[in-house]
């Protein structure tokens, strides 16, 4: 397997439960694993056989700013599917939402969701 990974996006969003998450929003970062059998841009070092990256990131930053999902997991499948559907290439697609600044009580570095998406399924 080959894979393209984009990681630690960050975007303002306003994903969350309470009114003042949709309200003000906050930071989330994302990562996303892009699974292939084979990338043929690697052997013929031509973009048209490839991912473009950066339709993949318009497609993970529009759904991370204009939704008003509730939880980090809804989000997390839900550009999933967009992202598989960017190419046929891809095969499976593992994508990461963090939450650092989640509103829970205590000490940690971030809350996360990972979902993984496989093409058919």
């Amino acid at each position: 397997m080959d894979h393209i990974v984009m990681s630690e996006m960050r975007f303002h969003g306003y994903v969350g439960v309470f009114p003042e998450e949709k309200e003000r929003g906050q930071t989330f970062i994302v990562s996303c694993d892009m699974a292939f059998d084979k990338i043929p841009g690697a052997v013929t070092d031509r973009l048209e056989d490839t991912v473009d990256y950066s339709a993949v990131y318009d497609v993970i930053k529009d759904e991370v700013t204009s939704s008003g999902y509730d939880l980090i997991e809804h989000l997390a499948y839900e550009i999933g599917g967009k992202v598989l559907s960017c190419s046929d290439l891809i095969k499976s697609v593992e994508v990461t939402v963090s939450k650092p600044e989640a509103p829970v009580e205590g000490d940690f570095k971030t809350m996360l969701a990972k979902i993984t998406r496989r093409r058919g399924e």
